[in-house]
């Protein structure tokens, strides 16, 4: 994450590379590798939870559920897209903080949940706060026009400033008993912060999607498949994850 952010900041303020098409396939190329892969073992969590209900079936509910939830979100998405952006928002936000809060805590209790909450919020608040303008470009391609939110662009700042405040406050009570976890957050935090301040909104989202969420994900999913050896882990990881990324790739490129 640093030295790819330091280099991108390098080539960025030298006119090296600008924010164009270039950066926007590479942004694609992290997303649908490192990005994409951290979801291509969804029928293992999937297998886990239905086993144990349906035994060898599971897959019978399992996969026509999950294409249904695809499904539905999109016809909810074309019905209603500012509601439907906000709660994609709301529940992106906990996972993201979720998945990298439970990789330095073993917690639980609505107080970490919040607190899980308000680290994936940061990158959403952060792309208001620092990149407004782009971020309604995107939210337009999700047919949510900057009319239909205008009446919170003026809390943009206040909004960004109390999850941040609250953010490190909450992570300070959780983990004061755990110092070098604590710093690994904050650290964490003030990388993320830096990127979205100075990098384009696709590079810094792209960055901190791969590289600090996307990896903790990639981590706790090898440690699964095998808890006494990472490195042969991560090697089942790749061969489980390399047909899906493959495919999620092909069809970027395709559609």
């Amino acid at each position: 994450f640093i030295l790819i952010g330091l280099i991108s900041f390098f080539l960025i303020k030298n006119n090296i590379i600008s924010d164009n098409i270039n950066l926007l396939f590479f942004c694609f190329f992290l997303i649908f590798t490192l990005g994409a892969s951290h979801g291509a073992l969804d029928h293992l969590r999937g297998e886990k939870l239905l086993k144990p209900i349906f035994n060898t079936k599971w897959s019978v509910f399992f996969y026509p559920s999950y294409i249904l939830l695809a499904l539905f979100v999109i016809c909810l998405w074309l019905l209603s897209p500012v509601i439907t952006l906000f709660l994609f928002l709301m529940i992106s936000a906990y996972h993201f903080g979720e998945e990298d809060m439970s990789f330095f805590l073993n917690g639980n209790g609505p107080f970490f949940y919040f607190i899980s909450f308000l680290k994936g919020l940061l990158v959403i608040t952060l792309a208001l706060q620092f990149n407004f303008e782009t971020t309604s470009i995107f939210f337009g391609y999700l047919m949510v026009n900057i009319d239909q939110y205008t009446a919170i662009t003026q809390f943009t700042s206040q909004i960004f400033y109390s999850n941040i405040s609250l953010l490190l406050i909450g992570a300070t009570v959780l983990l004061r008993g755990n110092l070098p976890k604590l710093f690994l957050i904050k650290l964490e935090v003030v990388l993320t912060i830096l990127a979205f301040i100075y990098l384009p909104l696709i590079l810094a989202f792209s960055l901190y999607f791969c590289f600090i969420h996307s990896t903790k994900h990639i981590l706790r999913q090898s440690r699964e498949l095998d808890q006494i050896n990472l490195l042969n882990g991560l090697k089942l990881f790749s061969i489980k994850a390399l047909p899906l990324t493959l495919l999620t790739a092909i069809g970027a490129i395709l559609f």
